[in-house]
């Protein structure tokens, strides 16, 4: 009876360990198909189409950055809006690295969050907003 014990405690502990090293390899994949999709709230009206949605399940603003290339290359043109619509802030922003001031505006990806005055990029640059226009950049 003892040799039988220890005979099915033997296989179970193989078939365990079979199980283990199978959900090893699974598990990432597994993960990697979970989605988890930030909660865009419906586009008020006045809030133009190219508007990108910054933000995620908890909050955020609409972001339009614009290039008008009759500026300097560190000016960009900007509306930021509340999820209600309401504006935040509509004017000019300046990049914090003159001497690399493109980047992709149009992509989501770009940027992180809006504090009221500071948009800041995924890549650790920020435009804040930007003196009036007689002023030089």
């Amino acid at each position: 009876m003892k040799k039988i014990i220890k005979y099915f405690l033997i296989l179970l502990l193989v078939v365990l360990s079979v199980i283990i090293v199978r959900l090893a390899f699974l598990l990432p994949d597994f993960i990697a198909s979970i989605e988890v999709s930030a909660v865009i709230p419906p586009r008020p009206d006045n809030i133009p189409e190219k508007a990108l949605w910054v933000g995620g399940p908890d909050g955020g603003m609409y972001v339009l950055v614009q290039k008008n290339n009759s500026d300097s290359p560190t000016i960009y043109d900007a509306a930021i809006y509340y999820d209600s619509g309401d504006v935040s802030y509509q004017g000019r922003l300046v990049i914090n690295t003159p001497d690399y001031p493109q980047f992709n505006y149009d992509d989501v990806n770009s940027y992180s969050f809006w504090d009221g005055s500071v948009l800041a990029l995924q890549d650790g640059r920020y435009l804040t907003i930007a003196a009036k226009h007689g002023d030089r950049f």
